[in-house]
């Protein structure tokens, strides 16, 4: 029960943000006499839920860790060298290739201007690296690899959604301006998880330690 309740938390604070942006947005939309895409608040709400999943499965770093620990980068957490473990980590790196599957797979579908490979790859690659720079905050060991896989989960999402468009024939939105709001909308969930979501805070709260 505290884990979900942990997670419900989670969510709230990248939720919350991405619903004021989406209520900004639409009412400058309606100002301009630009309507709302069909289904695009269940596609934003799915969305947050994957992105609070993304943050606690990758252990994100918050300004809270930052005021744990303080700013101290040790070389020895992080690799800058692509592929250079001794140890071949099988099972990892599908992990990290399967991680950001999803987003590759949703940016098009909800903002039809993302459907290019060179997109989703560069989005893939910021979002990854936004993830593994707050990792330097919560002693949490930032690696080069994390990002190139992570980067070619993305590109395979966009690969799968354009299968899934294919089969079934769905037909593809007028263009807008997609491209910037699907950055701001993920941009206001990282600041939300890194401002608002205090785990050891919450954890303290309901484990009573």
């Amino acid at each position: 029960m505290n884990e979900l309740l942990l997670m419900g938390y989670g969510f709230f604070c990248v939720a919350i943000p991405a619903l004021v942006l989406f209520l900004l947005l639409r009412a400058g939309h309606q100002k301009h006499g630009i309507q709302t895409r069909r289904g695009q608040i269940l596609g934003l709400l799915l969305l947050a839920v994957y992105i609070t999943g993304v943050f606690r499965a990758t252990g994100a770093g918050t300004i809270y860790h930052l005021h744990q620990y303080g700013l101290k980068l040790n070389i020895t957490e992080m690799n800058l060298l692509p592929f250079s473990d001794a140890e071949y980590d099988l099972t990892g790196n599908l992990l990290n290739i399967a991680l950001l599957v999803p987003l590759g797979f949703l940016l098009p579908l909800l903002w039809p201007e993302w459907n290019k490979p060179i997109g989703v790859l560069l989005f893939g690659v910021a979002f990854s690296l936004l993830i593994e720079a707050s990792q330097l905050l919560n002693i949490r060991f930032t690696d080069i690899d994390d990002v190139l896989l992570n980067t070619l989960g993305a590109v395979l999402g966009l690969l799968l959604y354009r299968v899934f468009a294919a089969l079934s024939k769905r037909k593809q939105p007028t263009a807008g301006a997609g491209r910037w709001e699907a950055m701001l909308y993920v941009g206001v969930m990282f600041c939300g998880n890194f401002f608002l979501f205090n785990e050891f805070g919450a954890a303290k709260l309901l484990y009573g330690f």
